[in-house]
């Protein structure tokens, strides 16, 4: 079977600004290998500009290499939970390249020591977008003309907010404290390298963007501007034009994507539309953000299910737990539908295979998302943060 390419086009934009002496920013726009990052790089001497520089360079060189194209065409083929986990591994393995080539360049020169960079980007696969983040330069998608914002800022105000601290800060208070970064490209020991997988449908409009953009541009008005604009460069030059018209005091850079086909047969959107309240109302995942949904929804794979059968408490070579998208099933003896996570008590350590009364029997034909207990167990281990939460609602879901 040939790799599944989506039909796009992409521009971008980028200007220093008015109070900057040199564009520290840097990003790739790379249609034909399906390549996109923006970085916005920090340090004196220039060492920002030096720092972004070598992110972009190394991670393309990476993500146009043959270990990523090779787990780009296996996601095409397979499109298991395996070929998903190798390509975001082989993603992340091209990011930490570059910040540890950061960390060596700063080691070896004064001027640079402390220098360091955010990083947004993407590469197309199969008709998805596989993002991988650090920092607060961000990733949106605007569809059906409303933006949502995709990625986390790895700041210290976005830390203390999904903490659910108060800290009654406003006006300049509130963006020195948003510039605190707790996570970036050579900066520390401890980089995280956040990822998610996003399935693309036609007309979708990617933008991925610094902070020098966001700072003065509101989520509505991006999703405004980019459903609005006859092509991705007027979009990504009406960006710049209004962070600039309205004080322009960082670099500005904007790399919009629009998604012509993406390459694959998609849901409807009221199909999709119903696939995200039931992933929404499901208990494993109601209280996370959009975000953190679709950061825990890269280990899981949909899968269909033929009418009555028993549902699999064995698949994929592990223990298994499934989340109904569509369909209904017969639970002791009760029937349950879209939400509904079955057998969740999977996806902890030491636990029994269900008993025969305890199978799920599937009434009708099942849409679901299907997650190993070891998928689970390595994004818990990844993103303590966000394993923290789930397991604290997995407890509650094997309580009840």
């Amino acid at each position: 079977m040939a790799e599944i390419r989506s039909t796009i086009v992409a521009a971008a934009a980028s200007e220093v600004g008015h109070v900057r002496e040199h564009n520290e920013d840097n990003h790739v726009v790379d249609v034909d290998g399906g390549v996109f990052i923006v970085c916005d790089g920090m340090g004196g001497h220039r060492a920002g500009e030096i720092a972004s520089g070598l992110a972009v360079s190394v991670v393309r060189e990476a993500w146009r290499g043959a270990a990523v194209r090779e787990a780009v065409a296996a996601w095409g083929i397979q499109g298991d939970a395996a070929a998903r986990r190798a390509l975001v591994h082989a993603l992340r393995e091209g990011v930490m390249r570059a910040h540890l080539a950061i960390v060596e360049a700063g080691l070896s020169d004064d001027d640079k020591r402390g220098m360091g960079t955010t990083f947004t980007g993407m590469v197309l696969a199969a008709g998805d977008a596989v993002f991988a983040h650090a920092g607060d330069s961000r990733a949106y998608l605007v569809r059906d003309g409303i933006a949502m914002q995709l990625s986390e800022d790895h700041t210290l105000l976005a830390r203390l907010r999904a903490a659910g601290v108060d800290i009654g800060l406003g006006g300049g208070d509130e963006s020195r404290w948003r510039g605190v970064l707790t996570n970036a490209l050579g900066i520390g020991d401890g980089t995280k390298v956040a990822s998610f997988v996003l399935p693309l449908c036609d007309g979708d409009r990617i933008l991925l963007c610094t902070d020098g953009v966001t700072e003065y541009v509101g989520e509505a008005e991006i999703g405004e501007i980019l459903a609005a604009a006859a092509s991705p460069a007027l979009a990504a030059r009406r960006l710049i034009e209004t962070a600039l018209s309205r004080g322009g005091a960082d670099n500005a850079t904007a790399v919009v994507v629009k998604v012509v086909e993406a390459g694959i047969t998609r849901l409807p959107a009221e199909q999709r539309q119903r696939d995200a309240a039931a992933v929404a109302s499901c208990r494993l995942f109601a209280e996370l953000t959009v975000q953190e949904r679709l950061r825990a929804l890269r280990v899981m794979t949909p899968r269909e299910i033929e009418a009555e059968v028993t549902v699999p408490a064995i698949a994929l070579g592990d223990r298994v737990a499934h989340l109904i998208l569509e369909g209904e099933v017969e639970l002791r003896r009760q029937p349950r539908g879209a939400g509904t996570l079955i057998y969740p008590t999977a996806l902890l350590s030491d636990t029994p295979i269900p008993e025969r009364d305890d199978l799920a029997a599937a009434r009708t034909e099942l849409r679901v998302l299907t997650v190993r207990r070891d998928d689970f167990f390595e994004l818990c281990e990844e993103e303590p943060d966000l394993g923290v939460k789930l397991f604290a609602a997995l407890a509650q879901l094997v309580a009840r």
